[in-house]
């Protein structure tokens, strides 16, 4: 099996945040999330599974009221996916989530990996993941 990524591609939101190639960032956040826990985890494949959820905050730029400056930016999205490390194989399935704060002066970034989470659960936990305390 092979990666789709294709509810991320297909959205219309505003993805600069993750940089010129925002499924190679979120698939490279989660192999990583992956190796904070087993350092010999390697990623096989990543399927997003449903609609992201999307949340931007931002303030009015002083020299023009009808623009915004982004200062934070988060992302739910439904996964599953197939681990491997030292022989064994695990599928995992729930919702990652990244927000991403400080976008207009020192940003700060945290992921999350909701195994098992239901997605309406996730969505409702961004806007309080979006502005907790860094």
């Amino acid at each position: 099996m092979s990666d789709d990524l294709t509810p991320l591609t297909e959205s219309k939101h505003w993805l600069g945040w993750l940089g010129d190639d925002p499924t190679q960032a979120l698939r490279e956040e989660i192999e990583h999330m992956l190796q904070r826990q087993v350092p010999t985890a390697r990623l096989e494949w990543l399927r997003l599974t449903g609609e992201p959820a999307f949340l931007t905050g931002g303030r009015r730029r002083p020299d023009d009221e009808t623009k915004i400056i982004v200062i934070r930016a988060a992302l739910a999205v439904p996964f599953v996916l197939l681990v491997r490390s030292e022989g064994r194989a695990d599928e995992l399935q729930g919702v990652f989530s990244w927000v991403a704060t400080g976008l207009d002066d020192e940003r700060h970034d945290r992921a999350f990996l909701d195994l098992d989470a239901a997605m309406d659960w996730a969505t409702d936990m961004l806007k309080t993941r979006m502005y907790a305390e860094e």
